[in-house]
């Protein structure tokens, strides 16, 4: 049995995790929905994902201090990341592309901005045809 693609939706807005996990349950894929950078880092001492977005601005752990944390650890390091802001700064923005940051989505943004992030994060990922719109009748 092959294993799911696993990616982490992190943001304290629990109506947007739900949300993007809704959207991305159209692909075949576990989603796992966490409010915040701490709870990320715990839960990857357990499941590793293969993708990981989130939120910038956050209570406890922020985004950029997600990502360092990341980063720091072998097991973690390799792990994209597709951040999302309603508040982008050019300084934490600078500073999340120097840990290597290199995805991101300025809320509020279309769902098909994730599906495009999501074709270049996890290339291998198989993605559904897009859904045809139906054409009048002649």
């Amino acid at each position: 049995m092959e294993k799911k693609t696993l990616i982490y939706v992190v943001d304290d807005d629990k109506s947007l995790c739900y949300s993007l996990a809704r959207f991305l349950s159209r692909y075949d894929v576990d989603v796992k929905t966490l409010t915040d950078g701490f709870d990320v880092l715990i839960m990857c001492a357990y499941l590793v994902p293969d993708l990981i977005i989130s939120d910038i601005r956050m209570p406890k752990v922020d985004g950029v201090t997600l990502l360092q944390g990341l980063k720091n650890n072998e097991a973690t390091s390799q792990i994209p990341v597709i951040f999302m802001s309603a508040y982008p700064s050019d300084a934490i923005m600078d500073k999340a592309k120097d840990l290597g940051a290199k995805f991101f989505l300025i809320k509020p943004f279309p769902l098909e901005y994730v599906e495009e992030l999501l074709k270049r994060a996890l290339p291998q990922l198989a993605l559904p045809p897009k859904l045809l719109k139906p054409t009048a009748a002649a």
